[in-house]
């Protein structure tokens, strides 16, 4: 959404016109700040399982044309789901559209951390590809209204960004944490749900099997960054850039 002295004419004073045209930048810079924070989780979070791949393989006894296909799976969806989205980007509200897939996909994330068999993770996957494919429609939509002409192709850069960002936080990351506590503790990590410092120190504990009671406490601190995402997505565009259409 952009503010030009044009829009604002018809006795208006000229410091209110430069200061709403102050405030209208301040937000939609805050905005794309937090487009590129939701991007960047998104690549984070769909590289996940790439960079841990070896220890869901041994887990699970999985072949590599297996492990393989649930990559190609997500790629399937997330192009399938698209389409559609894109569709619903523009005929509803998509600080909102963005909140509940970022929401959906930080839920199925975690899923795939409690998966017992190859085929929780692999409908886990599908949930994946369906919510992140919400992010780059409706971001880029917003952008696109957020910025007058000759800045979207710098806020377009900034918003992308969040993709290389995202991959290398997951691969510089993922390796490290997970040979430590095991890679299902970083699927469904939270900073309130740590193991602490009297947790195992043998090389090779982080590869044990995580039992079900710790499963749903990793999956109830997962929930709670769930739902700091979805409020950042949605009332933080919606209160310090306006409500879209």
């Amino acid at each position: 959404m952009s503010v030009s002295p044009q829009s604002l004419e018809g006795g208006a004073p000229a410091g209110q016109v430069a200061g709403a045209i102050a405030k209208t930048a301040d937000g939609a810079k805050y905005a794309l700040f937090l487009l590129f924070a939701i991007n960047l989780l998104n690549f984070f979070d769909r590289q996940l399982l790439g960079a841990l791949g070896e220890p869901v393989r041994h887990e699970f006894g999985l072949s590599d044309t297996a492990l393989g296909f649930l990559g190609t799976i997500f790629t399937i969806i997330y192009a399938f789901v698209g389409l559609p989205l894109g569709a619903i980007s523009d005929r509803w509200y998509r600080n909102r559209l963005i909140a509940i897939g970022t929401a959906f996909w930080s839920l199925l994330t975690a899923a795939t951390g409690l998966a017992q068999n190859y085929a929780q993770i692999f409908i886990a996957r599908l949930g994946v590809g369906v919510g992140e494919a919400t992010c780059a429609p409706a971001g880029q939509s917003l952008i696109g209204d957020l910025f007058l002409p000759n800045q979207r192709s710098k806020a377009m850069g900034v918003f992308m960004l969040g993709l290389p960002a995202g991959i290398f936080l997951a691969y510089i990351s993922a390796g490290a944490i997970a040979t430590k506590f095991g890679w299902r503790f970083l699927v469904c990590l939270h900073p309130g749900n740590h193991p602490g410092a009297d947790g195992p120190a043998h090389p090779r504990a982080g590869t044990r099997r995580v039992g079900p009671r710790a499963r749903r406490d990793q999956a109830g601190g997962r929930l709670v960054r769930i739902h700091h995402r979805a409020l950042v997505a949605d009332d933080v565009v919606d209160h310090h850039v306006g409500h879209f259409p």
